[in-house]
């Protein structure tokens, strides 16, 4: 049974690719005798794409979820009891079965045996340009490397699998059902960030491609996760040089596409069928069609990325950032004012579309030099308040220039700087974690939400817990060992 059950998965995992941002399924050979050619691995490609674009805009908007909610940002708006998987994920009181940690799991195990079959196939594959060729593999690598570090942040060991399962037996070897540890995952990921950079092109004329600095991002990243800030700073410093820049506006940065400051945009069009929709989870429910016009409604379940006031008072009030970030609603029948993260306001296509032509910011030049920042707080070599002021500059704050006492604690000066640029972007709670911040401050502001009655799980906030427990079906179908303190 098991063997019928992981096969079926496999099969669907390959299934319904698309060429390059386009939704036209295409009918499939099997998976080993497919990728053959140039388009046949563009259409592999597309797949995989098209997984890490759903983390942000599908049903559960699972990489907000998990990298946004479940900070101090944010909170769900408490408009009725339903979406009460999110408010247990949310509030630190979910268990295995919970169906978000499911989902991430397994979209993220999707991406990784698409991308596996990809690269098990490409150097035999005929391309035209063998540069092209370069490009696409460096592309495979990336996203897998990206998929790996998502998965270990959250759950730590994971099953690393690099190589397709093309039979039962294989799906079902100890490769394929075993708990790998964090650091032999985190060696493999690095290397194959490595060779994505060493493959990638600078620029690309095919918007939403990875490219050079967003492997050059991405494996900053990772080394930042493990504080490594001297290797960090070196790939940082790298990225300075490849052309990229602050725009002037800050609202530009989410409300035009494909710029100077995007490292990684993750392509929405409304034209490819392919519009974005994750703004309608962060209006407030009552405000029915005022926010998002004519025919579009806000999730019934409430606003589910609310600004907490904590993160509205770390705002200077002529800070540009806070007036686009953060607006105010007012229901006029009641009078309530409901606070509402308004960062991706942007009009909608269409009447009921509800969908946006946007892209989603996933690497921006923002947020490399903030961490340059923080490695040269960390580790010297360079000046992390120039860095500050510069973003700050941008803000347009009457003056940049940092207080004495943030001159005595830039630590927690940088952090609270990448909190108000980088805020309802879904960095914050693996900020939180990389630095090992995350039991002090989010026990503070659970004891703060539930002091202010914001809260509606049993149990909100007492056991905040780094690392989120397997999904209990691969325990009981497949026998994973499960994370210590889930069984």
């Amino acid at each position: 049974m098991k063997n019928i059950i992981k096969l079926l998965v496999v099969i669907i995992f390959l299934t319904g690719c698309e060429d390059f941002l386009e939704e036209n399924p295409r009918a499939f050979r099997t998976p080993p005798g497919f990728f053959q050619n140039e388009s046949e691995i563009d259409q592999g490609l597309a797949a995989v794409y098209n997984v890490n674009r759903s983390l942000y805009n599908g049903e559960g908007k699972l990489q907000l979820r998990f990298g946004e909610s479940r900070s101090d940002n944010t909170n769900i708006e408490l408009a009725n009891n339903g979406a009460l998987a999110a408010k247990e994920l949310n509030e630190f009181t979910m268990f295995s079965t919970n169906p978000n940690i499911s989902s991430y799991w397994n979209t993220h195990y999707s991406g990784i045996t698409r991308i596996n079959f990809v690269l098990a196939s490409i150097d035999e594959a005929s391309f035209n340009d063998p540069e092209t060729k370069d490009a696409r593999k460096g592309e495979a690598l990336f996203l897998r490397t990206l998929f790996y570090f998502n998965l270990v942040r959250v759950f730590g060991d994971v099953p690393y699998v690099t190589r397709p399962g093309e039979t039962p037996d294989q799906i079902l070897s100890e490769e394929f059902l075993e708990r790998d540890p964090v650091d032999e995952i985190y060696t493999g990921s690095l290397q194959d960030a490595q060779q994505a950079i060493d493959l990638l092109p600078i620029t690309t004329d095919d918007p939403g491609r990875a490219t050079k600095g967003a492997a050059l991002m991405l494996k900053a990243k990772i080394h930042m996760a493990r504080q490594q800030y001297a290797e960090a700073r070196s790939l940082l410093e790298e990225i300075t040089t490849l052309g990229y820049s602050l725009l002037s506006n800050y609202e530009d940065v989410f409300f035009t596409r494909n710029h100077s400051e995007g490292i990684f945009e993750i392509q929405y069009s409304t034209s490819l069928n392919q519009g974005a929709n994750f703004f309608s989870t962060f209006v407030p429910s009552v405000s029915g069609q005022d926010i998002l016009g004519q025919g579009a409604n806000p999730s019934a379940d409430g606003n589910q990325f609310q600004p907490t006031q904590e993160l509205i008072d770390l705002y200077d009030n002529n800070d540009t950032r806070k007036n686009h970030n953060i607006s105010t609603y007012v229901d006029e029948d009641t009078g309530i004012e409901y606070q509402w993260a308004s960062k991706f306001a942007f009009p909608f296509v269409g009447d009921g579309l509800n969908q946006q032509n946007i892209n989603w910011q996933m690497y921006r030049y923002a947020d490399a030099l903030l961490m340059l920042a923080e490695c040269y707080e960390q580790a010297g070599g360079g000046d992390p308040v120039a860095i500050i002021e510069q973003i700050r500059t941008r803000a347009e704050l009457p003056d940049p220039t940092l207080s004495a006492a943030e001159l005595a604690d830039l630590e927690q000066t940088i952090a609270n700087e990448r909190r108000r640029e980088l805020a309802f972007e879904g960095h914050r709670y693996f900020d939180l974690l990389r630095t090992g911040k995350l039991v002090e401050v989010m026990t503070a502001h659970g004891a703060q939400q539930v002091a202010d009655g914001l809260t509606i799980t049993a149990g909100a906030y007492q056991d905040i817990r780094s690392l989120i427990g397997i999904p209990d079906a691969e325990v009981v179908e497949f026998g994973l060992e499960q994370t210590p303190g889930w069984e």
